[in-house]
């Protein structure tokens, strides 16, 4: 019975290290005295448009940062950290290029250039492009593949940026 509940207290332990381990990782370069984010709208600026993707993008960015960070945000430029930044490509291309010259694949890709300035730590500001891309079969239209392939692309996009400040990559 000794052994049971040894066992028992070393395997709960080990539980709830391993649930520490993972939240300290979770916001790894966010120091302590950090307190507020302020993530700006990013207007695009593509040169085609996608009417909802300024929006859905700020809501990201804003709510991977509210739901993995101890950082409040904030709705002014009065923070200890700043994210900015505008949509700079919305392109198609052709991929799988197939013997007849048709698209086997069409590949959309979404480029934001971000700036991150930090006033805590002037050293960890930067101005970088992040952008990621989905495949799409090359005989549908975008419009049609636009709503399931754009929300992924998106969710590479924000974790990208939240790597590049939460995690210091």
């Amino acid at each position: 019975m000794k052994k049971l509940k040894l066992f028992s207290f070393c395997l709960l332990f080990i539980f709830s290290l391993t649930g520490c381990i993972k939240y300290s990782l979770s916001g790894a370069a966010i120091q302590p005295d950090w307190n507020t984010i302020y993530v700006a709208t990013f207007p695009n600026y593509a040169p085609q448009q996608n009417p909802t993707l300024s929006q859905d993008l700020t809501i990201s960015v804003q709510d991977i940062f509210r739901n993995r960070t101890k950082l409040n945000l904030n709705t002014n430029e009065n923070s200890d950290l700043i994210i900015e930044g505008e949509i700079t490509g919305y392109d198609i291309t052709a991929e799988a290029i197939q013997s007849n010259s048709i698209a086997a694949k069409n590949r959309l890709t979404i480029s934001v250039k971000i700036r991150y300035i930090n006033n805590k730590d002037e050293s960890k500001n930067y101005e970088k492009t992040f952008s990621a891309f989905q495949l799409y079969d090359g005989n549908a239209m975008l419009s049609s593949v636009e709503s399931t392939i754009v929300p992924l692309i998106i969710e590479d996009i924000r974790d990208q940026i939240f790597a590049s400040i939460a995690m210091d990559w």
